[in-house]
C-alpha cells in the first residue's frame, strides 16, 4: 500500500552540517494558529545531538517556541518532566529551561544501528519566548542537561566552535524566512496506524481541475529512522504501467521525473518522491505526463490549484509524522 521500507543510514536522513537543504518542512494553520517548523538539524557535536525548532504564532501575532532536542546514547532513557537544561552562553551568562514533554519516545524506541552500534535518540522538549532563542543564537559554549534525578544524571556536551549555535540559527533562518500561509489543516488525514513501533498515515482524496485526484500517504519507519511519502494520483486515462516514467512539469519548464512503482488498476499512479522532490512538487504543477497501454498521454493541471491542494495534504500529515 506504501512505499517500501528503505533502511537508511540516520546520517542521510537527517540534514548535513552543511546546512545545504530546504530546511523548511511545515507551515500551516490550524484553529487560527500559525505552525511553522523547520527539518531537524544535526549538531556537529560528541555525544551527537539533533534538535528540531518549531514556532507557534498565536492570532493575535505572539509566538512561542518549541526546541527539541535528541541525544544520542548508548541506552535508552526517558527525561524526567521539568528536568533542567542549562546553556552557558559565550558572554559568559547561562538560559536554563525545562522539559516540557512526558511523551514516550516514539522515535526509534527501540534503537537504531550506526557505525555498527545501537544507539538511541533520548530527549528534551524545551519551550522559549524570543528572548531566551536570542541568547542561545548569540553562541553557546556548553549545556548540561539533567537526564535523571541524581548527581551524576547529566548529560555535559561542549561545543568548541560554536556548533549548536550554527545548527540552530539553520533551523531558525527556515522557519523565520517563512511567508504568511493560507494552507489551513482541517479534516483531510484520512487515517493513522501504528504497528510495531512504525507509523502510516493516509490523506482523504482531491480532486484537481477536472482531470486529476490526488492523495497522499506517509510512512515511519523505526528500523532505519527514516519518513517517506507517497504520491497517489488517479488520472482519465488506460493502464500505466509499472517502471514507466511519470514526469511533472512545472509552468516555468523545469522537469521532475519519478516512476510508476506498481502495476495499478487503470488510471491509477503511485510515485515515491523524496523530501525535495515533493517540495518542488508543492510549488506548483501544469502539466502531468506518462506512458500508458495506448502510448505516451499528458493532462493539464492548474498549477496553482495543485500547488494548494498537495501542500494542504503535506501539512495534514505533519501533525502525526514522528521526526
Amino acid at each position: 500500500m506504501l512505499k517500501k521500507t528503505i533502511i537508511t543510514l540516520l546520517a542521510t536522513l537527517i540534514v548535513s552540517s552543511a546546512f545545504g537543504q530546504d530546511l523548511l518542512r511545515n507551515n500551516y494553520k490550524r484553529n487560527k494558529f500559525v505552525y511553522t517548523g523547520a527539518e531537524r538539524v544535526e549538531v556537529a557535536s560528541s555525544p551527537a545531538l539533533q534538535l528540531k525548532l518549531n514556532r507557534v504564532t498565536y492570532p493575535d501575532g505572539g509566538a512561542l517556541y518549541t526546541l527539541r532536542i535528541d541525544f544520542e546514547s548508548a541506552s535508552a532513557w526517558k527525561m524526567p518532566k521539568n528536568a533542567s537544561i542549562v546553556f552557558n552562553l559565550a558572554n559568559g551568562k547561562s538560559v536554563m529551561l525545562k522539559n516540557a514533554s512526558d511523551e514516550p519516545n516514539k522515535v526509534a524506541p527501540k534503537g537504531i544501528k550506526k557505525a555498527g552500534k545501537t544507539v538511541f535518540l533520548n530527549y528534551g522538549l524545551y519551550y522559549m519566548e524570543q528572548s531566551d532563542l536570542d541568547k542561545l543564537l548569540s553562541g553557546v559554549t556548553d549545556l548540561d542537561a539533567t537526564r535523571r534525578m541524581s548527581a551524576d544524571g547529566h548529560v555535559k556536551v561542549s561545543f568548541k566552535n560554536n556548533e549548536f549555535s550554527k545548527a540552530l540559527a539553520a533551523a531558525y533562518d527556515a522557519v523565520s524566512a517563512a511567508k504568511a500561509t493560507n494552507i489551513t489543516v482541517g479534516s483531510d488525514l484520512e487515517t493513522v496506524d501504528d504497528y510495531s513501533d512504525n507509523r502510516t498515515a493516509r490523506t482523504v482524496t482531491k480532486k484537481i481541475g477536472q482531470a486529476v485526484s490526488l492523495s497522499l500517504s506517509y510512512l515511519y519507519s523505526a528500523e532505519g529512522n527514516s519518513e517517506s511519502y507517497d504520491l497517489n494520483l488517479k488520472v482519465d486515462a488506460d493502464v500505466i504501467p509499472g517502471g514507466s516514467a511519470v514526469t511533472f512539469t512545472t509552468p516555468a519548464g523545469s522537469v521532475i521525473r519519478l516512476a510508476q512503482e506498481k502495476d495499478l488498476p487503470k488510471g491509477e499512479i503511485v510515485c515515491y518522491p523524496d523530501i525535495d522532490q515533493l517540495k518542488s512538487l508543492m510549488r506548483g504543477v501544469g502539466k502531468i505526463s506518462f506512458e500508458t497501454s495506448a502510448g505516451e498521454r499528458f493532462v493539464v493541471v492548474p498549477a496553482a490549484e495543485f500547488a494548494k491542494v498537495l501542500t494542504t495534504l503535506y501539512s495534514a500529515l505533519q501533525p502525526v509524522t514522528i521526526l
